[in-house]
């Protein structure tokens, strides 16, 4: 059986990794309230045509979870 050997990480590698993590971190954070807005916005009336329909398509094709947001963000 294999004995276990850890690996050494230089304080320089492990600075690296954690600037990547927290960068990834961020993006994600960043990227889940700009689709909303996204998709949200493809409802609106001042959404182009394409933009619209896509958005319909998907969420059609979700099962309509964005329309039921908005339902709910509008009976407020």
């Amino acid at each position: 059986m294999a004995r276990y050997v850890p690996k050494y990480v230089s304080p320089e590698q492990a600075a690296r990794d954690r600037a990547r993590r927290r960068a990834a971190l961020y993006g994600i954070l960043l990227a889940l309230p700009l689709t909303f807005v996204v998709l949200v916005f493809g409802y609106s009336d001042q959404a182009p045509a394409p933009l619209r329909s896509a958005v319909i398509a998907l969420d059609r094709a979700l099962g309509y979870p964005i329309a039921g947001l908005i339902a709910m963000i509008g009976a407020r």
